[in-house]
């Protein structure tokens, strides 16, 4: 769409410079008793660029006014597409990865929060309590099936325990993200 209001612009732009008597490839001024300087053609000539014109502004508005995607949609093809780092990677990590392949105009991203979220729904993560309004995301029994364990990491110099999906567990996220995304 956006190449097609290009394309509206320029044609506007080489309309506006032959209505103005100008030639639009080398800017030199048009004969005066050529064909493109009589009136009639003239005003033919502005009355297509005040189309022009109400079609861009319409364009505009509309993309203005678009609603955000309010879930996740992939396609098949989208997926095997997807390329994953190497090695344990975060949920977060996964996250970037799906999301560069997501077309924006007809799905929302993905986050890591809303992964683990789903996860957690299904019993294949769990949380913890780090204080008392704070909790973590930790793996539970279930979750070495699926390809998910704990590693200790740092954050501001204190020791946790990092979430991380080992090659079992990006091929079931990448095999299942459709579905988990899906649920309610």
């Amino acid at each position: 769409m956006e190449g097609n209001q290009a394309k509206l612009l320029e044609s506007k732009q080489v309309l506006e410079k032959l209505a103005h008597g100008i030639n639009p490839i080398d800017g030199s001024a048009i004969v005066t008793d050529h064909l493109l300087n009589k009136p009639q053609v003239i005003r033919h000539l502005f009355t297509i660029i005040n189309f022009l014109d109400s079609e861009l502004e319409k364009k505009k508005k509309k993309i203005k006014n678009r609603k955000r995607p309010n879930k996740v949609v992939l396609s098949l093809e989208q997926l095997e597409s997807v390329v994953l780092p190497k090695g344990l990677i975060g949920i977060n990590e996964f996250a970037r990865a799906v999301n560069i392949v997501i077309d924006k105009e007809v799905s929302k991203k993905i986050s890591g929060a809303a992964i683990n979220r789903k996860l957690k729904q299904i019993g294949i993560l769990s949380e913890e309590m780090i204080s008392e309004n704070k909790i973590r995301t930790v793996v539970n029994d279930n979750s070495i099936a699926y390809g998910i364990e704990s590693i200790e990491s740092y954050y501001n110099g204190e020791a946790y325990q990092r979430v991380v999906y080992n090659d079992i567990g990006k091929e079931f996220l990448l095999k299942n993200i459709i579905y988990l995304m899906a649920l309610d």
